[in-house]
Order: structure tokens, then C-alpha cells, then sequence
């Protein structure tokens, strides 16, 4: 309640997910990989190790404002994503999900699409006790890791 309670006090920051496209430097960004159109970075605040995003360059508000060209970048880094997050840390399962609006997670109204990969029994009960997540990885490290494994499987 804290967190939904204090985001209409929140100050207008600008847009991340633009400031990377823009091409802020990568170990700040915790971007693992560009295409012309769609990028790939860490979520920052992730629900798993290897939580990634996928993100059309323009900004655009949501799926309906995507060009064809977009929408299939998207789709493609996605496809993307999920092998290079199979091959280098060899998750059970993924969850997939778009954010669209700023109610539903998406940034400066800037749409974007999750890739999580799960493994069983990865929800642990840190999270229902102490209000954290443990990961196992930090998000640098975990960075270089799919930056080489994204190298290694070519362009986007």
C-alpha cells in the first residue's frame, strides 16, 4: 500500500527505457543487447535472476501504437531472449507478460515486454517473511554473462 500510496507523489524522472535506447552506457543501463529496432535489458528490480525486458526503441505508449516492423522486432528479441537465457542459465519455464500503462508497470507510458525465467520451487518464503528477494547473481555479473551469450547467438 506504501508503494501504490506514494506513486502519485512521485516526481517525473523522464523515461528510463528511453535513456537506454538513447544509449546511456551499458553497465548502467543493464542493457544485454540492441537491435535497430528492440533492445534487451536486466529489469533492475527483478523477480528472478536473469529477469529480462524487451523494448521497442521508439517510444510508444502501448502495443496498438507499434508499427508491424516493431511489434515483429519485439517478437523476435523475445524469441531471442528466451534461447539465451535457456542456453546460459537453463530455466524450467518462463513467464511472459507485456506492461502497458503506467497502472500495469510500464514506465513513462513506454510499453515493454517481461521474460522470467523460472525454475521449480524458485519462490521461496523470504519474500512472504522479510519483504525480499534473494537472488543469487548480481545484476552486473548476470549482465556480462548474456552480453556474451547474445554475441555469441549474432544480431538482432
Amino acid at each position: 500500500m506504501a508503494y501504490v500510496s506514494a506513486a502519485s507523489a512521485a516526481t517525473d524522472i523522464g523515461c528510463f527505457l528511453c535513456a537506454a535506447a538513447a544509449g546511456e552506457p551499458e553497465q548502467e543501463s543493464l542493457v544485454v543487447h540492441r537491435g535497430e529496432l528492440a533492445f534487451i535489458l536486466l529489469n533492475r528490480f527483478p523477480y528472478t535472476s536473469g529477469h529480462l525486458m524487451v523494448v521497442p526503441m521508439r517510444h510508444a505508449a502501448g502495443v496498438a501504437a507499434l508499427t508491424a516492423g516493431e511489434g515483429a522486432a519485439m517478437f523476435d528479441a523475445t524469441q531471442r531472449a528466451i534461447q539465451v537465457l535457456t542456453d546460459a542459465m537453463h530455466p524450467d519455464g518462463f513467464n511472459v507478460g507485456i506492461n502497458q500503462g503506467s497502472a500495469a508497470g510500464a514506465s513513462a507510458e513506454h510499453v515493454h515486454q517481461h521474460v522470467v525465467p523460472r525454475w521449480a520451487g524458485d519462490t521461496n518464503f523470504m519474500p512472504v517473511l522479510g519483504d525480499v528477494k534473494v537472488l543469487p547473481e548480481d545484476l552486473e555479473t548476470t549482465a556480462l554473462n548474456l552480453r556474451e551469450a547474445f554475441s555469441r547467438l549474432g544480431p538482432l
